[in-house]
């Protein structure tokens, strides 16, 4: 993608186009209050520990990471590129990302580090993807309301769940089992 914008002045201009994407919110729960109780240092360890393991699982199911917010992180599947399977993708990757959680949690366990709680919302829609700033300072990401529905079905999670939009679930329900409280 890098080279596309360099090779094509272009990839340079500021806008977007409209894209259907599928945007997988997580966050992690108590962090705030984990952080009160660390050293500056220790909690940027700690938070670079974390978003280490899962940046290596979006990027493994094609996901993009629109943004690291916090102790939270925006990724998006379908762009650069669409695929069919972006909805199931994240889905799965979700996934991955709640069991690896509890892989790395067992090693701060034995380190006696804080353990770290997860929740993840998916929501499929239409977005506007492209460059998106000023002359000064542009980044390639996406705007669209399913970004803030993501965040608001991602706030009513618990730590370990895992909640899909109705769009999400549509393309999925085949391949996963739901449990509805």
């Amino acid at each position: 993608m890098v080279d596309e914008i360099i090779e094509d002045p272009a990839g340079r201009k500021i806008g977007g186009r409209r894209e259907t994407v599928t945007v997988l919110m997580s966050d992690l729960r108590g962090f705030t209050s984990i952080s009160e109780a660390m050293d500056a240092e220790d909690v940027v360890q700690l938070l670079n520990r974390f978003l280490e393991r899962m940046t290596n699982i979006i990027v493994g199911y094609d996901g993009m990471i629109d943004e690291f917010i916090g102790d939270a992180i925006l990724a998006v599947f379908g762009v650069p590129e669409k695929k069919e399977d972006d909805a199931a993708r994240a889905v799965a990757c979700a996934l991955s990302m709640q069991n690896v959680l509890k892989e790395l949690n067992d090693e701060m366990i034995a380190e006696d580090c804080p353990v770290l709680e997860m929740g993840i919302g998916i929501n499929t829609g239409s977005v506007i993807v492209g460059n998106i700033g000023s002359e000064v300072r542009t980044k390639y990401g996406i705007v669209g309301t399913v970004i803030n529905r993501a965040a608001r079905i991602e706030s009513n999670t618990v730590g370990g769940e895992v909640l899909l939009g109705e769009e999400t679930y549509r393309p999925v329900r085949d391949f996963v089992t739901v449990h509805v409280p």
